[in-house]
């Protein structure tokens, strides 16, 4: 799967070092707890995050009880940048999935950062298009595939997001929850769980407890039959 693109290398690469030191003084470090909300759809965008360390659902409320989850994230992915807009509010929610430390600048600065450096706001805004394009062509993907192949995909996207145990090559480091596998997937709790059920019967993976082991990765890749 394609990796998601670097904004700190952005950052070191094309801002001055005057620029990188200020950024670096004027940010602020704050720890998550799993479960806990970094920022919430229609909240106003003061603040640009990076993940230094822990895991992070980025999603959307369609109504009340229905999650959509646009993106998963960890070690040093980029949050919020998505608030950089006229209305100034942040199109989606992210909360933390585990317990997590954020790094975080204002986004006056970050935004006199992209004034200032003319190839640094170049490449952000090529950053924003091929993330915006991603996203784009996997929720096409979640739309047009049976339930049995998105989930596949939410598995994949899980261990191309958060990898696998260092100790144990074939485990996921991170299993998202059933129902959030259901959110990322758009399908339902239910499915989710039948799906999973069916995949380990065929040998694909094997659940232990919330667990997922991928047994057969290429497999599971040829059940997705798309690039993400």
């Amino acid at each position: 799967m394609a990796a998601h693109g670097d904004l700190l290398a952005l950052f070191k690469a094309y801002c001055t070092p005057e620029w990188q030191a200020l950024a670096r003084s004027q940010t602020t470090t704050l720890a998550f707890k799993a479960g806990e909300t970094i920022f919430k759809e229609g909240q106003r965008c003061e603040n640009m995050y990076m993940i230094d360390k822990g895991r992070v659902k980025v999603f959307t409320n369609f109504s009340k009880d229905v999650e959509v989850i646009l993106r998963l994230a960890n070690d040093g992915f980029a949050l919020g940048h998505r608030g950089i807009r006229k209305a100034r509010t942040f199109p989606v929610s992210a909360v933390a999935i585990a317990p997590t430390t954020i790094n975080i600048l204002p986004i006056q600065v970050f935004e006199d950062m992209l004034r200032a450096n003319a190839l640094f706001c170049y490449h952000f805004t090529l950053f924003l298009a091929e993330e915006m394009a991603r996203s784009e062509q996997l929720r096409k993907n979640f739309v047009s595939m049976p339930v049995k192949s998105r989930v596949a995909l939410a598995l994949r996207i899980n261990a191309d997001v958060f990898g696998f145990d260092p100790n144990d090559p074939t485990l996921l480091a991170h299993t998202i929850t059933r129902k959030e596998i259901a959110a990322l997937a758009n399908s339902t709790y239910e499915s989710v769980v039948r799906t999973l059920g069916d995949l380990q019967e065929e040998g694909v993976i094997t659940l232990e407890r919330k667990k997922v082991r991928i047994n057969d990765m290429d497999q599971l890749c040829r059940l997705t039959d798309c690039t993400v």
